[in-house]
C-alpha cells in the first residue's frame, strides 16, 4: 500500500491584520453610531409629539437617547483600547489557562 505524503494546514492569524485606515474608518463609523443613538430618539419624539399633538415624547426621547448614547460610546472605547490584546477579534479579552 502506498501512503499520501502528509501535509500540515499552515497556522493564521484569527483576526488578519488591517491597514490603520481601515481600523480608523471602523472606529468612526462606531463613534458615528453612538452619535445617532444619541440624537435620533430625541428627534424622533419631537415627529412623534407634532403628529399625535403631545408634548412629553420628545423630553422622553431626550432623557432616553444621551446615556444609552454614550453607554455604547463607552463600550467603543472600552473594545478600541483592548482591541490589540485580544486575540479571538470580537472586543473580548481571552483567559488562557
Amino acid at each position: 500500500m502506498v501512503e499520501l505524503p502528509h501535509f500540515e494546514k499552515p497556522e493564521y492569524p484569527k483576526r488578519p491584520k488591517r491597514s490603520p485606515m481601515a481600523e480608523a474608518y471602523d472606529l468612526m463609523s462606531r463613534v458615528l453610531t453612538c452619535v445617532m443613538i444619541m440624537i435620533l430618539p430625541g428627534i424622533g419624539g419631537w415627529y412623534l409629539d407634532t403628529h399625535f399633538e403631545t408634548s412629553f415624547m420628545m423630553v422622553i426621547g431626550w432623557i432616553i437617547g444621551p446615556p444609552v448614547g454614550f453607554w455604547q460610546l463607552i463600550k467603543v472605547a472600552g473594545s478600541a483600547t483592548h482591541g490589540n490584546s485580544d486575540d479571538s477579534g470580537n472586543g473580548r479579552r481571552s483567559s488562557k489557562n
